[in-house]
């Protein structure tokens, strides 16, 4: 309220001039600062001790107890409240001075080359505020890497969007287009589509005007991926084949691999499983002598490659017969992912091991989907709980007599998510898997509704290991209910998939859901 700020200025007002102004230069520095750093700030130094001192007798400020050092004691304002109202009432042009000299000391007492995330936050935070908003922006940026890193994506998240609004209206530098194209990969995710659409195309139309066809094609890659996602295929494959255009010639081989192992992955889910695994062979050869490090980012990039292309080469195989060598190509990969710290790739060879374990090692199938449901946890990706959740419920289901008590709470856990993130490339297979739960309990009412929701969503998709479980569980429950002609549509309509996309029935019942 306008009254209590009043009062809390009035005895900020009532200070003398140097102790008023020091109480100022301790609020742009924070709700608690340490007294080295506000030496390193003030316009006064020799006068600090003497001044805080002064402000702790007015009880504007009061030293922390047990922190800091004899030598450099640590304050914090009395209240939260009166350290906002200070620094909401300096002047702009002073606040963004005194941001500055914070920025500057921050430095100093940092190093050349500040690495722990919370000094690059609050670098940031400074700098960000300052004249130099570049610098703010690029330690912002530097602190959303170091989040990526340890997978806080919430964190990171923030930490680009403050980098951005930090640049405000200038152009689209280098630095402004790199933050934007990391907001756009973080948002896809966690079903922020449209958001990530729009930076994409934004970046995309910069690198495009100046003429960087990797980068353009690179952006193009993401973009197919997302219109792919939400079942604009054709969509997605016109931007695919764009940035192949883009790459011929070009001295690009990490890329050129990740767009290849990008068309395998869709050539799998479309139901072209030999040329699934010739794009995935592909991807491999092109990378292949540049994975023997992940120090160097080119390295870690190519290790990247390397295990999603190994996962897209095994779920191809695992649909042409091969499912042992299916095995060890995706053990390969997870080991290949887990050793350069790349846990959301070993995430998703997780998920196709659970699947294909399921034929081999029921018991083992089990432990796979958790132990994949630990890393997945551990790095908050809730579109690969999703998968797991999914798989542990099949699991569940046809191995133990655990159903009612753990597989039918992970198939609606994964409904769940699948709907909050929009992930509607994946939200039929938990449909499916709780209507074929349904079904084989005796509960044909609640497995016609799933079947029939699964079906509407796959059909966006048209993703044959989607239609055929719908097409055939529609079939089955008619068949049941003496609804003959139905039956024989969707027994059709079952056969058809499978004759058109040169798949065995069989392996659609026994290996469901690949990816």
């Amino acid at each position: 309220p306008a009254t209590i700020q009043a009062m809390l200025l009035a005895r900020v007002d009532r200070l003398p001039q140097e102790v008023r102004r020091l109480a100022q230069e301790a609020a742009v520095i924070g709700p608690r600062f340490d007294a080295t750093l506000l030496k390193a700030v003030t316009a006064e130094p020799g006068r600090l001790e003497a001044g805080c001192e002064l402000l702790c007798d007015a009880e504007i400020i009061e030293e922390v107890a047990g922190s800091g050092s004899i030598s450099s004691p640590s304050y914090r304002f009395t209240q939260t409240l009166l350290q906002d109202v200070i620094y909401q009432n300096l002047l702009l042009q002073r606040r963004t001075d005194i941001h500055g000299r914070v920025g500057a000391a921050l430095e100093q007492l940092c190093g050349d080359k500040p690495e722990r995330l919370e000094d690059l936050t609050v670098l940031g935070h400074h700098f960000a505020q300052s004249a130099e908003r570049e610098k703010g922006a690029h330690y912002l940026q530097a602190a959303g890497d170091r989040a990526r890193m340890i997978y806080a994506n919430d964190d990171a998240l923030r930490f680009y969007e403050r980098a951005l609004a930090a640049l405000g209206a200038i152009g689209q530098t280098p630095l402004k287009l790199a933050i934007a194209e990391r907001i756009a990969d973080l948002s896809g995710p966690v079903g922020r589509r449209e958001v990530a659409h729009q930076h994409y195309e934004t970046v995309l139309q910069a690198y495009r005007e100046s003429g960087n066809r990797v980068a353009s094609a690179r952006v193009l890659r993401k973009i197919g991926r997302l219109l792919w996602d939400v079942g604009k295929r054709d969509n997605a494959e016109t931007r695919y084949a764009e940035a192949a255009a883009l790459l011929e010639g070009a001295d690009a081989p990490i890329e050129q691999a990740q767009l290849w192992q990008e068309r395998g992955r869709q050539a799998f889910r479309g139901g072209d499983h030999a040329r699934a695994a010739k794009w995935a062979d592909a991807a491999l050869d092109g990378v292949r002598t540049l994975t023997t490090e992940h120090v160097s980012e080119e390295g870690r990039d190519a290790t990247l490659v390397t295990a999603e292309a190994l996962n897209t080469k095994a779920v191809a195989l695992a649909r042409l017969g091969r499912n042992l060598e299916a095995v060890r190509q995706i053990e390969r990969s997870i080991e290949l992912a887990e050793a350069a710290g790349l846990l959301g790739t070993a995430c998703r060879g997780y998920t196709n091991l659970g699947v294909l374990y399921t034929t081999i090692d029921p018991a083992q199938a089990i432990k796979v989907c958790r132990r994949g449901l630990e890393v997945a946890r551990h790095i908050g990706d809730s579109g690969f709980q999703a998968r797991l959740l999914a798989n542990l419920a099949v699991a569940c289901c046809t191995f133990t007599d655990r159903c009612p008590t753990e597989g039918v709470p992970a198939a609606e856990k994964a409904i769940e998510i699948d709907r909050a993130l929009d992930q509607r490339e994946h939200l039929p297979v938990p449909l499916i898997v709780l209507a074929q739960i349904h079904q084989c309990n005796g509960r044909p009412e609640l497995a016609v509704g799933l079947f029939h929701e699964a079906l509407d969503v796959a059909r966006e998709t048209s993703e044959p290991q989607l239609l055929f479980p719908c097409y055939d569980g529609l079939a089955t429950l008619n068949l049941d209910l003496d609804n003959l002609a139905e039956a024989e549509r969707y027994f059709s309509l079952a056969q058809g998939i499978c004759a058109q996309h040169g798949l065995d029935p069989e392996a659609l019942v026994v290996l469901p859901f690949l990816d």
